[in-house]
């Protein structure tokens, strides 16, 4: 008995079991291929990044407004322009979201009997949610001052709307 709970105690002391198992189901879920592990740094390096440029967006239009650095950022936040419980909903909006395209995506890998035609159905949503944060960015970076990037936004923007176009015309 004695060497049972010894054996137990080092398994909860050294590996976390419940983690150890909550990151088996996650990477059963979302990783059903390995080519998804690159896709999934991607998306998540791009949502980071967007996240970044926003924050970058927010400040430096108060800076603009202030003409001073530390008295802009005071103001983003005393002006709630910069409003924690707005960004932090959204991030959270958007984290699940991914998630949980991701998982249904892994799911749909792991049921189907034509993997080749869910592969396909895969790299076209990773591709959406690329272009989309994409978009994103560019976005935030003209809400920032770089207006020479409205060019880049509407090229996206349109190729975007053509591919819906041809969809309803099918």
């Amino acid at each position: 008995m004695n060497g049972f709970y010894s054996f137990w105690s080092k398994v909860f002391n050294s590996v976390n079991p419940i983690f150890a198992a909550v990151s088996a189901a996650v990477t059963f879920l979302i990783f059903p291929d390995q080519c998804f592990v690159m896709w999934n740094i991607v998306i998540w390096t791009v949502t980071a990044i967007d996240l970044l440029t926003k924050i970058f967006s927010i400040f430096i239009k108060c800076i603009r407004k202030e003409k001073s650095i530390f008295k802009g950022v005071y103001m983003a936040f005393k002006t709630r322009e910069f409003n924690s419980d707005t960004f932090f909903h959204k991030t959270v909006v958007k984290i699940v979201s991914y998630l949980t395209i991701q998982i249904l995506v892994g799911l749909s890998m792991r049921i189907s009997l034509i993997g080749v035609v869910n592969m396909a159905v895969a790299i076209i949503i990773y591709n959406f949610i690329f272009w989309r944060e994409f978009a994103s960015n560019i976005e935030n970076l003209i809400d920032a001052g770089a207006e020479y990037l409205r060019t880049l936004l509407f090229w996206i923007k349109k190729r975007e709307s053509d591919v819906f176009n041809e969809k309803e015309g099918d």
